[in-house]
């Protein structure tokens, strides 16, 4: 099914490399993971994508809104609900971004013949649960879910570790698509040590596999008011056992 959707892995000549660092922090950053027009395509299909979600959670349940409509709303209206979400984010987990669902697209038909759809194969097929089974040692890895990112000014994913009970999540992923980015614009991938220092963190980038164990604390940066680009990705989990809307 790679084949079919026209998107590939990029030959690599560095496995051995990318499996002892997994092994040894539990995360690796794997560059140029697709080949290039793979890269170009699912970037493009973010990038003139004209309708998302905006989400964030509302006392641990997950929102979706109108992204487009909540953007008409009266600056008065949109700064309340700014300033409800960042209260919430003070001494909780909360988020704050623009998604699509692909998982929920490519199950239950919410958007017939659109590329995500051919993304949710690419991820799926067994290429691609081979090639991170295999950096991982994980071979309990069945699925691969999948939502499509996208941070602006302001948003923002505070510290958690994924680890949510019967989702049987073994290693979540961050597939990086930000061709343009400045570190001072925020938006870092970061992980944290017990003590909450940051002992590593990865700037939006481009064409940039992201795998780490679960759980593993870990954020987004907030992004900076100054940025001068989104930060796009293809985000989720490689899941254990079948995928249960697949049965």
């Amino acid at each position: 099914m790679v084949e079919e959707s026209g998107l590939y892995l990029a030959p690599r000549n560095d496995m051995a490399e990318l499996q002892n660092a997994y092994e040894r922090a539990g995360r690796v950053h794997i560059r140029g993971v697709l080949k290039q027009l793979s890269a170009d395509a699912i970037y493009g299909c973010l990038a003139d994508q004209p309708q998302w979600n905006l989400v964030y959670n509302k006392g641990g349940e997950h929102v979706d809104m109108d992204a487009t409509a909540v953007s008409k709303w009266p600056r008065a209206k949109r700064k309340k609900l700014e300033k409800a979400i960042h209260l919430l984010a003070r001494d909780a987990f909360q988020y704050h971004y623009m998604a699509i669902p692909i998982y929920d697209v490519y199950h239950k038909e919410l958007l017939p013949g659109h590329f995500l759809n051919k993304v949710f194969e690419f991820l799926n097929d067994a290429k691609m649960l081979d090639f991170v089974r295999s950096i991982t040692g994980d071979d309990s890895i069945g699925f691969a879910d999948a939502q499509a990112t996208c941070y602006r000014k302001g948003h923002f994913l505070t510290r958690h570790d994924d680890d949510v009970a019967d989702k049987d999540r073994r290693v979540a992923y961050v597939l990086n698509l930000t061709p343009r980015w400045r570190p001072d614009w925020g938006g870092a991938l970061q992980f944290f040590d017990s003590q909450g220092n940051i002992e590593i963190a990865y700037s939006p980038a481009y064409n940039v596999l992201n795998l780490f164990r679960v759980p593993m604390v870990h954020s987004v940066g907030i992004i900076a008011p100054f940025s001068g680009a989104d930060r796009f990705a293809i985000t989720g989990w490689f899941r254990k056992g079948t995928d249960p809307l697949a049965l």
